[in-house]
């Protein structure tokens, strides 16, 4: 999925459809980050108490959000000029990201 981002990121950049944002590689590799250890301790989680899954999840994206929104209010300080792309690509990260993540933990057999 980071590949699939990266590689939409550069082709849109590279054919001048739009420039990239000054910290492009910190916003995919956050996300990245981010969906691999919250989807690693979800999977944990469904395995060790499946009766605590639900409630875990839901903390798990109230917490990917606010630290997303740390995140990319950072970001935006640190470059005013570029927040719209900054923001766009942030916003388009998360939502393939957490597609990602729900698409592993539905299809992941918890045994």
């Amino acid at each position: 999925m980071a590949t699939l981002v990266v590689f939409i990121t550069w082709l849109g950049s590279d054919q001048m459809w739009w420039s990239l944002p000054l910290f492009w590689k910190e916003i995919i590799v956050f996300m990245l980050f981010a969906t691999l250890i919250i989807g690693y301790k979800l999977v944990r989680m469904r395995k060790e108490q499946a009766a605590a899954f639900v409630q875990f999840y839901l903390l798990s994206i109230t917490l990917k959000m606010a630290a997303g929104l740390a995140f990319i209010v950072f970001i935006i300080l640190k470059a005013p000029d570029e927040a719209t792309g900054s923001a766009s690509l942030f916003i388009l990260c998360y939502l393939l990201f957490t597609l990602a993540e729900v698409v592993f933990l539905i299809r992941k057999d918890p045994s």
